[in-house]
């Protein structure tokens, strides 16, 4: 989870047990995120040559997000693929020899295994020069590029956030007690604080656990056909219909005194 999602939920959390978030009767504060997030890197350790997505750009799955100056591992590709060539012939002579009785068995399976080693590292180096792209995993958006032109960072360092894009999920923590009446497939509508539209959200999963000292529960949701100016890290409030009122009215109020407690 992203840093700044983790501290507005842990926000929410502080904020639930404070009594500072309305969660009287049937709603309670929530935050949008993304339902695919990565902050990715390479294994590759070179100068970058190109960032082509900036904040904010959109980009399609399998785009390239950042690429690298691999030419050092091209030298050591065409150096490899030549000792393979090399080793392969002297193999060849080798096997010629045995057949003369002129060299051993030994001396013929030393240079197989040579030539075994020399591919091996053949196709070490092409795996190493998949990460000389790094290309993006899903659709999406850019949240922020973590390295520029010209940088050379370390092998696995952060290089680019990203989000996907379409639905959102809505983090929501709850008193524990709602789950009596909240269950996966329960609709609702939330209204985003930053926008004022109201989306309709449908709970997806619950938390295998409830949180003792405060007596809540996070809750998961989806939002779908969301607007394109509302973005991942808006907050607002959910709100759901009574359903049959006094009964579920009423286990909120004991959730209340609990969550206020």
């Amino acid at each position: 989870m992203p840093r700044y999602t983790a501290v507005r939920l842990l926000l929410l959390v502080l904020a639930m047990v404070g009594g500072d978030v309305q969660a009287e009767g049937e709603e309670v504060r929530g935050i949008l995120e993304a339902e695919q997030q990565a902050v990715l890197s390479s294994w590759v350790s070179a100068p970058v040559v190109a960032v082509p997505y900036l904040e904010g750009s959109h980009f399609a799955r399998d785009d390239v997000l950042v690429r690298f100056d691999c030419a050092r591992l091209e030298a050591e590709l065409h150096a490899a693929q030549a000792q393979v060539a090399a080793e392969s012939r002297n193999a060849a002579v080798q096997r010629e020899l045995l057949e003369m009785g002129a060299t051993g068995r030994a001396d013929v399976d030393i240079a197989t295994y040579k030539v075994r080693e020399l591919r091996a590292s053949v196709e070490a180096i092409h795996e190493q020069q998949r990460g000389c792209e790094l290309k993006a995993p899903f659709a999406g958006r850019v949240v922020e590029p973590l390295v520029r032109t010209n940088e050379t960072p370390q092998a696995n360092a952060p290089l680019i956030h990203i989000v996907s894009d379409g639905a959102l999920q809505l983090q929501m923590v709850v008193p524990s007690c709602w789950l009596a009446w909240l269950a996966p497939g329960s609709d609702f509508t939330f209204v985003v604080d930053e926008t004022g539209d109201h989306l309709t959200a449908e709970v997806s999963r619950v938390s295998a656990a409830v949180d003792p000292v405060s007596q809540t529960v996070k809750v998961i949701s989806r939002v779908t056909d969301v607007p394109p100016r509302v973005l991942p890290g808006m907050s607002g409030l959910a709100r759901w219909k009574a359903d049959g009122g006094q009964s579920q009215a009423s286990d909120a109020g004991v959730c209340r005194g609990r969550a206020s407690a």
